[in-house]
C-alpha cells in the first residue's frame, strides 16, 4: 500500500517510486526475426533459445491487416507525371514505337471523399531487427517494433 505523500508533483513520483522500488517485470531486448509468421522464429540477442510463435505476441501493425479509413479532399487534386515514355503503333502490324520523353499534366478535378479500406502488407521478414518486451519471468515476449 502506498502511503500519502505530501510535497509538490515531482517529490510526490520520487517518494512512490521508493515506495514500489525497482520493477523488474518488464525488460526490453534486441532481437532477429530467424523465421516470419506463420512459422515465427526469434532469436533474442545474448540468449541461446529461439523463441517460436507459442512464445512471442506480434501486435497488429507487424502483421497484414486491413483497416478501414475515411477520406476527405479539400482541393482538386492534379497529378503530374514529368516523365514518361509513350508507345505507338502505326497499324496493327507494325511493332510499337517509342517516342522522345514527354512532360503532360492530368488534372483529375476534385477527389472523391469517403471511406475506403487499405490494407498493409509491410509484414515482419527474416532477418528484421526488432525491440521486444519480456514479461512473466521471461516466459512470454511481445515485439514492440521494428529497430
Amino acid at each position: 500500500m502506498i502511503e500519502r505523500i505530501d510535497g509538490g508533483g515531482v517529490s510526490q513520483l520520487i517518494d512512490v517510486i521508493k515506495q514500489l522500488g525497482y520493477n523488474v517485470e518488464v525488460a526490453i531486448e534486441y532481437a532477429t526475426i530467424l523465421a516470419p509468421p506463420p512459422a515465427l522464429r526469434v532469436q533474442i540477442d545474448n540468449m541461446k533459445i529461439e523463441l517460436d510463435g507459442d512464445d512471442v505476441i506480434i501486435p497488429e501493425h507487424l502483421r497484414e491487416h486491413t483497416r478501414k479509413v475515411s477520406v476527405k479532399a479539400v482541393e482538386p487534386t492534379t497529378l503530374e507525371l514529368s516523365r514518361y515514355t509513350r508507345v505507338t503503333k502505326e497499324t496493327e502490324s507494325s511493332a510499337p514505337v517509342n517516342s522522345k520523353a514527354f512532360s503532360d499534366v492530368f488534372n483529375f478535378g476534385c477527389f472523391t471523399s469517403g471511406e475506403f479500406e487499405i490494407t498493409f502488407h509491410d509484414t515482419l521478414k527474416a532477418g528484421d531487427r526488432v525491440a521486444i518486451a519480456s514479461f512473466n519471468e521471461g516466459q512470454r515476449y511481445i515485439v514492440l517494433g521494428r529497430i
